[in-house]
């Protein structure tokens, strides 16, 4: 079973090989994030060494080629972006790594990083995709049975590990902790688990598990076919 969120996720297209020795990045060919939410954008460059090694580097990344997304002096970050956006990567590891916070659908556009050290100075271009819309998926049995414990399963996909969603369920029962995230496309699906007792009042009930990201909602349901236990009357 699935349902479509009306939040509304930003992905971010990239192109650019790297390639030692050479003024390249290597990116994802895309990154999704949900609205709300953070995204992080894997980024590694290379520049030619000419024999030199630098110990001191600046990290930009721009929008549209004039807007500073990120730069280490917060007073020439646009002001969409300012406290909003953290290098997470070590210059110095060639690592340009960027994270976004509270994404929105502005933020879809056309995205550089640029590097600039002692003697030289040089940016890449890269390009930005679309906007779509995210699923939810909650998974259990199609037939259950009545005094019988059964597990069901809710996956809720996310772009940041450091904000995780809120999941409830609409049935009392024993709730796990959310599983190891896993790598789906750049998405990570996290799943949780829902241990209950149906009886013969749940047939034909919603199960539903609601996922909150930055106090925006949706719900993924399922209706519960309970099937009961046959019994045997003796009679004298």
């Amino acid at each position: 079973f699935e349902t479509e969120s009306e939040q509304m996720i930003t992905s971010i297209k990239f192109t650019s090989p790297a390639n030692a020795g050479e003024w390249s990045a290597k990116m994802p060919e895309s990154v999704v994030g949900l609205s709300g939410s953070c995204v992080l954008i894997p980024c590694t460059f290379s520049y030619p060494e000419n024999e030199k090694t630098y110990t001191e580097f600046t990290g930009i990344w721009y929008k549209e080629y004039s807007a500073v997304v990120y730069n280490k002096d917060t007073s020439k970050i646009a002001g969409s972006f300012k406290g909003r956006t953290s290098l997470i990567g070590d210059l110095r590891q060639n690592d340009c790594s960027l994270k976004i916070n509270s994404l929105s659908s502005s933020d879809a556009g056309s995205f550089m990083f640029r590097t600039e050290m002692k003697y030289f100075k040089y940016s890449y271009g890269e390009k930005v995709s679309i906007i779509g819309k995210g699923k939810r998926n909650l998974f259990n049995k199609k037939e259950v049975t009545s005094g019988k414990p059964v597990t069901a399963t809710c996956a809720v996909s996310h772009s940041c590990p450091s904000d995780l969603p809120k999941v409830t369920w609409s049935h009392h029962g024993k709730q796990s902790s959310p599983s190891q995230p896993q790598n789906h496309g750049q998405w990570k699906l996290t799943s949780y688990n829902l241990t209950f007792t149906p009886s013969r009042e749940d047939h034909n009930k919603r199960l539903s598990c609601t996922a909150e990201f930055k106090g925006k909602t949706v719900t993924g349901y399922k209706t519960l076919k309970v099937k009961c236990k046959s019994r045997m009357t003796l009679w004298n």
